[in-house]
Parts: C-alpha cells; structure tokens; sequence
C-alpha cells in the first residue's frame, strides 16, 4: 500500500550517496540541500520572497511562493541533472502555478531523457484531458498502454471516474441509509483566530442533519491545519457537541494539511472504522475534487463502501453549481495524480 512519505531536508544528504557519479558534482551537495530546503519550505507553508531573492537566488526576480519553489528546483536539476526527480518537482511547481504549457515542456524533456517513463507519459494524457484533446488524449493512452497495460488501464478507468462525477448534478439531499454509515465532513480553513469561516459552517449545517437524519452513523471530521491553537477538526467537533451529537460518535482526523491529506487518511481509518457507505459533507465548489480523490483512495485501500456526496450549496443554485470551469478541471486532475501517486516530489514528498 502507498503511503504518503515525506523526506525531511535534512534527510537529503543521504540521498546524494545514490545520485549517477558521472553526472552529480559532489562539491554541489550544499547548494543542492539549500535548493531542496528552499523549495520543500515554501511548498507547505511560503515564506518571504523578497529574502529568497536576495539570500538563496542572489537577484533573480521571483513572483510568489511556488515560483520558489519551481527555480528552487530547476537550478537543483541543473546541478544534479541525472535527477529526474527534480524535473518532476519543476513540473509539479508549474502545474501549481497554471502553467500547463511549461509543464507540458518539462514533461516532454523528461520523455527526452526517459522515453520509458510511464509518469510522464500519464502526466500528458491528464493535461491532455484537461484541455479536452480527444486525438491527444488518444495517442497518450496508447503510448502508456505499450509502457504498461495493466497500469495504462488502470488510469483511463482512473480518468474515466473523473470525467464522470465531474458531469454529475449536485445532491443537496441528505439521505437515511441502512446498515453502517458514516458521515465524513471535510474541514476548511479557519479563520486567524480559530474561528469557523461561513464554508465551514454551512458544511457543518448539512453533516449535523445527516447525522439527525442517521441517528447510529458515526461523524468523522477532517481537517488539521491549526490557527490559534486548534485544528478544523477541534472546531468541529465541539460545533457538533454543542448541537446536541454525542462525542462519542465523532471521529477527528486532524493530521491532513490538505485535501489529499484528507480524503487519503479518512481512508486509512475506515480500514479501522468501517462502513457500509459514506455520507461525504463538502462545498459544491469543492465536491466534485473531493468525490474524486476520495473514491480513488477507497480503492488503493481496497474499500467497498459506497459514497454518497451532498455539498453545502455555495453557488447561488444547483445550476450554476454544477458547472466545471478549467481551472476545477486542472485541480481535479492535478490532485487525482497526487493520489495515485504521481505528485509531486518524487523522493522528497509523493
């Protein structure tokens, strides 16, 4: 089973010892662990810009946290080139950033290098889908099925879910359903001082008449990024207590810092906690990448229980609800293969 991994920077100097001798100049081990501290460091949680130019990147004009993040990488892969894996993170960055032509590039000059490389054959054919490229899409898929068929297979059924709840109209019905259920609630960012912002409240509105409407089903609450002390999942928790849910029905999953964090723990802990089918309680903006992720995770997990999605409506109707935009369309895609395993550091972070 696939596991979320996270190499530390000052792990990284052991992973020098396995870099291609005739390509990886010890002498740049330094810079190379600066880089990687650099990036790692303004992936999760940013930092000053200004100080990055002037410290690590000594005047090269930087835009944002992620564009750190994707020269951080670049020049990594400049110095260690036979690390593919910096590509991938140089990709990954420009993903981030909306940048799907670059990323298209880095990932053909990945292909240069590694014709054999399924992950960035797969990464293609979902910008590919992305921009809705049929004949592209096409040779994509035939060019992973000659690297692997099984896995090729595997990721058009992957892609195919995809396309298929992001073409569903919004539930916004809560149901009565038999047998073990449970009602996972996914948080949102709390405001500064650890207060529940209005998306939250309305997701937490639809779980507590879930929970009304399925008296035995247990709540698993989710969400670990912390503001003044507590976590999304702390908030939630009591804001359900205080309406009257019993503590013991509810479940906290406050170790995620993101959506993917998210959807892949509340997975690990059904393995534990199982169920016959899950209510999943998120924004209609929100649904269609959660839904997503979430019935990929089951799968990696091997889970058979089935998901049942009602948003907190926070469009102004089910209508407008239920239109994807380009932008959905890329973060949908961009976090599924974060899933699946293809994100975003390889070696460093997957």
């Amino acid at each position: 089973m696939r596991k979320i991994a996270i190499l530390g920077a000052a792990t990284f100097l052991s992973l020098s010892t396995s870099f291609a001798a005739s390509a990886f100049e010890p002498g740049n081990t330094g810079r190379i662990k600066t880089l990687v501290d650099t990036g790692m460091q303004y992936y999760w949680s940013g930092g000053d810009v200004k100080k990055a130019e002037a410290e690590v990147f000594k005047g090269i004009t930087l835009h944002g946290r992620y564009d750190v993040v994707e020269k951080a990488f670049a020049e990594a892969s400049s110095l260690a080139p036979e690390r593919l894996d910096f590509r991938f993170a140089v990709a990954s960055s420009q993903i981030l950033q909306k940048n799907l032509t670059g990323a298209r590039a880095t990932y053909e000059d990945i292909l240069g290098k590694s014709p054999a490389s399924f992950d960035a054959q797969a990464w293609l054919a979902a910008l590919a889908r992305i921009e809705g490229n049929t004949d592209e899409v096409s040779l994509r898929e035939q060019a992973l099925a000659g690297l692997d068929r099984a896995r090729a297979e595997a990721y058009r059924q992957r892609f195919a879910r995809a396309e298929a709840i992001m073409a569903e109209r919004p539930n916004t019905e809560v149901p009565t359903l038999p047998g073990r259920v449970m009602i996972v609630t996914l948080g949102y960012a709390l405001a500064k001082d650890g207060t529940a912002e209005k998306p939250l409240l309305d997701r937490l509105d639809v779980a507590l008449k879930a929970a009304q409407a399925n008296p035995t089903a247990r709540i698993m609450v989710t969400g670990g990024q912390p503001q003044a002390g507590v976590t999304e999942g702390d908030v939630m928790m009591k804001w359900l207590v205080e309406k009257g849910i019993d503590r013991d029905r509810i479940l906290i999953e406050d170790k995620s810092k993101d959506t993917v964090g998210n959807v892949l723990n509340v997975a690990n802990l059904l393995k534990r906690h199982t169920a016959d089918a899950v209510i999943l309680v998120t924004s209609s903006s929100h649904m269609r990448r959660a839904r997503t992720l979430l019935e990929d995770a089951f799968r990696q997990y091997d889970l058979s229980a089935q998901i049942v999605p009602v948003v907190a409506l926070d469009a102004p109707s089910v209508e407008e609800a239920a239109k994807v935009s380009k932008d959905e369309r890329m973060v949908v895609y961009r976090d599924l293969m974060r899933v699946s395993g293809l994100w975003a550091y390889p070696g460093i972070q997957q």
